[in-house]
């Protein structure tokens, strides 16, 4: 069974510093029309109004589908709150198994620090209940499976949009909340978004796809839209 200590070891040597790291939220409007498309960004997004208004059990239930569609900001914020029991029962074995889910990617630096010192902070018992649940939670969360999801779920919704854009290029097509930059349609916007959250993550360090084995894969059961 992996540990997560190798991963706090492995991978502190290598985190680049992102200071910018939340600062794409303003990107993301929660724009209903994009759910279809980017999951994985609106859930965050979503979650994020649900905590703000104070609704913490909406907000647990929405960073966990944006998790299961590979968003690490939504598995690290999910990490703070058990770890802090921020509205929530609070449970550091939990918790800690989610910030090391969110630190799966090297170069990401937070998430290391924040993994690191939680970490050292933890007993050896929440250590090892950390370790149980983290090994549980790779097959449906680790970028392996979750992105390669995030991936086939874009592909086969933009499908349509690029059949008819390719038929049609002066076509005029809209998605609720979705708005293209100037000279652009809203498929280049939504395939800016992609290429942030998923296609960037997605590639290994030469550049080419490596999702490890096929797997089966499973869309994640849609909780209640805010």
């Amino acid at each position: 069974m992996s540990c997560i200590c190798a991963l706090v070891v492995a991978q502190a040597s290598q985190a680049q510093p992102r200071p910018d790291h939340f600062g794409d939220i303003g990107r993301i409007a929660c724009a209903v029309g994009a759910e279809r498309y980017l999951p994985g960004d609106y859930y965050f997004c979503a979650a994020n109004k649900a905590l703000q208004a104070g609704h913490i059990g909406k907000a647990r239930a929405m960073y966990e589908e944006s998790a299961g569609w590979g968003d690490k900001r939504a598995m690290f914020n999910l990490g703070l709150l058990l770890m802090r029991g921020e509205g929530l029962p609070k449970d550091e074995a939990l918790g800690l198994a989610w910030l090391a889910l969110s630190a799966e990617r090297a170069g990401d630096q937070l998430q290391h620090e924040v993994l690191a010192g939680a970490w050292m902070a933890a007993s050896p018992e929440t250590r090892s209940a950390a370790d149980v649940l983290w090994n549980r939670m790779k097959p449906r969360y680790a970028d392996r499976v979750a992105l390669v999801r995030a991936k086939e779920r874009y592909d086969r919704e933009t499908a349509l949009l690029r059949r008819e854009l390719l038929r049609d290029p002066a076509i005029e097509k809209w998605i609720a909340g979705v708005k293209p930059a100037r000279g652009g349609n809203v498929l280049d916007a939504l395939d800016e978004a992609a290429r942030e959250t998923i296609l960037r993550p997605i590639k290994g360090l030469d550049g080419t796809v490596n999702v490890g084995n096929p797997e089966t894969i499973r869309e994640p059961t849609k909780p209640p839209t805010p």
